[in-house]
């Protein structure tokens, strides 16, 4: 490139970022997606909030972003996030929220990696859409955590591939109030495995993304304390199977 190319190049690279930066969030509140709604935007393209997210019509708390990749490597976005859910009555569970990175491709793909998830179920519930389906995990309070986990998303924003380890911490039976136990969960792409950590459940089980957007999943619980489920002597098998959407 010559003297006068490179000159040219690095003011207009300058001023490209100079107007993001400038630019209010709100702006771009008419081009968002229809499913897709924040109540007040506020910051810049660059480094913006949205008070008030909804996602078809849930109550999902604030989203903070701030772009940290250069704006002239044109193939490739990085934008950081940390998202605040709204209060619920989960709070004594302690702070919750989500930190990560959204890493977009020209083609429409999507990457977000999660470096640090700490939700109440009854949070993630009372944030996520009315239409999402969580199989077992509506029938359960307790505490997800997770960190490293990479969520890859297909050019319509359908999930594809789930990988990393999830966590479920200090886990009730709602219908029974009944205790059961910690469980993990490793995630390999389009399959994820469950098993417990040795307490009241013995539990292991299977989900796999059949196609964008749906899964099932199959569960084998046996209580190894009688009582926990009133419902399922000690030591009888409970067989689940659960087709849901995400």
């Amino acid at each position: 490139m010559s003297r006068r190319g490179l000159i040219v190049t690095l003011v207009v690279s300058g001023a490209l970022v100079g107007f993001v930066v400038w630019l209010p969030a709100r702006f771009f509140d008419p081009l968002l997606p229809p499913d897709l709604r924040c109540s007040e935007l506020g910051g810049s393209v660059w480094a913006g909030r949205c008070e008030g997210l909804s996602i078809r019509g849930s109550r999902s708390g604030t989203l903070h972003w701030q772009i940290e990749r250069p704006l002239w490597q044109p193939l490739r976005a990085n934008v950081g996030f940390v998202w605040t859910p709204r209060s619920s009555e989960s709070d004594s569970m302690g702070a919750a929220g989500v930190r990560g990175e959204l890493r977009a491709t020209l083609d429409g793909r999507v990457a977000v990696y999660l470096s640090s998830v700490q939700l109440p179920l009854q949070t993630l519930r009372d944030a996520l859409p009315a239409d999402v389906t969580l199989g077992p995990i509506a029938a359960v309070a307790g505490r997800l955590e997770s960190r490293g986990l990479l969520i890859e998303l297909d050019g319509r924003s359908q999930l594809t591939a789930l990988r990393g380890t999830v966590s479920l911490r200090d886990t009730r039976l709602l219908r029974y109030d009944a205790a059961i136990g910690d469980f993990d969960a490793e995630l390999s792409g389009v399959v994820g495995r469950i098993k417990d950590r040795g307490g009241p459940l013995k539990l292991a089980g299977e989900a796999r993304l059949t196609e964008p957007g749906t899964y099932t999943a199959t569960l084998r619980v046996i209580p190894r304390i009688t009582g926990v489920l009133p419902a399922l002597p000690g030591g009888s098998p409970l067989e689940i199977s659960v087709d849901g959407r995400l």
